[in-house]
């Protein structure tokens, strides 16, 4: 690692020249120059990043695949298994085979309407529909039996008969995620502006791990939907504010780098889940294997460092000063003696007792003439979602919104469609994990050549119109590779943007508001994912129209990202 900045004594004189301690008056000053001068006072004492900086984002990154387990778990909870109805009592020693064949519909939900009780072999079964009749009669199945003889793993739709009729059911049990996650993506936002990063991570891990466990012992569906929707809402809080609290620690490209790469581990959590599946087929022994061990990282609850960007913002120098001087020590580096001063200079005024001077407001903010933040706005504790529909922010957060909706309804549509082409579960989730890992990787180089609005503008754009271009291939199950071919190129591309969305999100908003605003974005994600599943229901009417809205909302989205303003790392 490059030596920083930051690492050397900062006691001399000119790091004298730039420790100004005097007062800053911010009362002109919009949010983001009020944020810009915290951020620059910070990094004289932490450095963009470090070794103290690199450690923790590692460690925090964790958190991201810990709630992927939850949130991929259900695919392998409702893995499909062959189903029949199940065969009387009396009449179990007949081949599985004859008695699907003979006895029931293509689609195993209904059987032919008769008295098996006098049939009790397979050469009676035999005889009995040999003899010619006019008409069978059909009804449907009670009970039906999975998988082969050898098999005795128990999945979700197994246990409690999720087939034919009952199998609307799974949309309905996964919409109690859903709508938690989306629930969660907001109110996230409001608990840890308000209490802090640290915490509410923390917090909603352990609920998140608890809950976790007790899923695994659910005696009905019903339980199983309200477990599952208590842990949508804890998964999404713990995804929002541990990207959050990555963020924050570090400052300069890097936020652009580490934001970024925070998403890793969610591609690897689809390689070891797709692992852990294929060895342990029991849902239940599944969601054990997935949750317990994250119980661990539960004992660094005391070592995790809060945000030192909010703690600032919130004025809680108290807290913040025990932390830049652990950093110091981790690193190696000497801090001045009048640093304290130097940081509570830029504490905002709102959060101040008084004001003491203003003597470098003319150097801070001389190119301010008019804010569009009116006062109260400034306060570190006024309503988030007053701040982020005021004026000044009221535009970014409807086009935020828009583009996170678009996003999504491409990245999981086109998800789900490759899902379907068929081919082994297990081995389309490790590849799926393994392509997705290498495209957010390779975003950080593209981000840093290109600028993030205009790589996350081309990223949005390209799979729109890979989608839309689905239309100008001939029709024809011949062509239907060209089809394939279109939607992986999509997929691939638009999983850069997956990556991105949520560093330029976040670096849209103040410090005070930031978690919320990331949080409106996972709320838009949250309808998205929601609405996926009716998308593809419109492939009844046409079998391109569900690509060919995904096409258009690339299209819309590119739109919106165009009008959103630009960023500075």
């Amino acid at each position: 690692m490059t030596k920083q900045q930051g690492q050397k004594p900062l006691e001399n004189e000119e790091g004298e020249l730039f420790l100004n301690t005097e007062t800053i008056d911010f009362s002109q000053c919009s949010q983001d120059e009020i944020e810009s001068v915290q951020s620059q006072r910070l990094s004289m004492f932490l450095s963009h990043i470090s070794l103290w900086q690199s450690l923790w984002c590692c460690i925090l990154s964790i958190f991201q695949g810990i709630s992927a387990c939850h949130m991929f778990t259900f695919v392998f909870h409702t893995a499909d298994k062959d189903f029949w109805c199940a065969r009387p009592e009396h009449m179990q020693d007949i081949n599985v085979s004859v008695w699907k064949n003979l006895t029931q519909t293509s689609d195993s939900c209904s059987i032919r309407d008769i008295d098996y009780s006098s049939l009790n072999s397979t050469k009676s079964l035999l005889q009995y529909f040999s003899t010619p009749q006019s008409t069978w009669n059909f009804t449907q199945c009670n009970q039906f039996e999975f998988g082969d003889e050898d098999d005795k793993s128990m999945t979700l739709v197994q246990e409690f008969g999720l087939v034919c009729s009952n199998r609307q059911l799974l949309s309905v049990v996964e919409m109690c995620f859903l709508a938690g996650a989306a629930l969660g993506s907001v109110s996230s936002g409001w608990i840890s502006d308000k209490f802090g990063r640290k915490h509410t991570l923390m917090a909603f891990a352990l609920v998140q791990m608890t809950f976790g466990t007790i899923l695994a012992f659910s005696t009905s569906l019903a339980m199983y939907m309200a477990l599952r929707a208590i842990i949508g809402f804890a998964s999404m809080t713990v995804v929002v504010v541990s990207f959050v609290l990555v963020v924050e620690l570090v400052s300069g490209k890097w936020r652009t780098i580490v934001g970024i790469l925070n998403i890793v581990p969610v591609a690897v959590t689809y390689v070891l889940m797709a692992a852990i599946a294929y060895f342990i087929r029991d849902w239940r022994s599944i969601q054990l294997t997935v949750t317990l061990p994250w119980f661990a990282i539960l004992c660094i609850w005391y070592c995790v460092p809060e945000s030192p960007r909010w703690l600032l913002a919130k004025g809680r120098l108290d807290e913040l000063f025990p932390i830049v001087e652990r950093a110091a020590r981790f690193n190696g580096i000497t801090l001045p003696a009048n640093y304290r001063k130097s940081l509570e200079a830029v504490v905002p005024p709102s959060i101040k007792a008084s004001q003491t001077s203003a003597t470098l407001e003319a150097d801070v903010c001389s190119s301010i003439e008019n804010s569009n933040l009116k006062r109260d706005e400034l306060d570190a504790n006024a309503s988030p979602l007053v701040v982020v529909f005021s004026r000044t922010y009221v535009r970014t957060t409807c086009l935020t919104l828009v583009i996170w909706l678009c996003l999504i309804i491409i990245y999981f549509g086109l998800t789900l469609h490759l899902s379907n082409l068929g081919g082994n579960i297990y081995l389309n989730t490790a590849i799926a994990g393994i392509v997705e890992a290498i495209s957010v990787s390779f975003s950080v180089f593209v981000v840093l050549k290109l600028g993030i609005r205009l790589n996350l503008i081309a990223c949005m754009l390209l799979p729109g119109i890979c989608c839309l271009a689905v239309n100008v291939v001939p029709k024809g199950d011949e062509n239907t590779v060209y089809v394939i071919a279109l939607a992986m190129i999509a997929k691939c591309i638009i999983g850069v943007n997956n990556a991105i969305i949520p560093i330029y999100t976040a670096m849209q908003y103040p410090t005070v508001v930031r978690n919320f605003g990331v949080g409106l974005g996972n709320l838009a994600a949250g309808v998205a994912l929601i609405l996926v599943p009716y998308i593809w229901l419109l492939e009844h009417i046409d079998p391109l129209l569900p690509m060919s809205v995904m096409g258009v909302c690339g299209v819309i989205g590119s739109i919106a990202l165009a009008l959103m303003k630009d960023i500075r790392s």
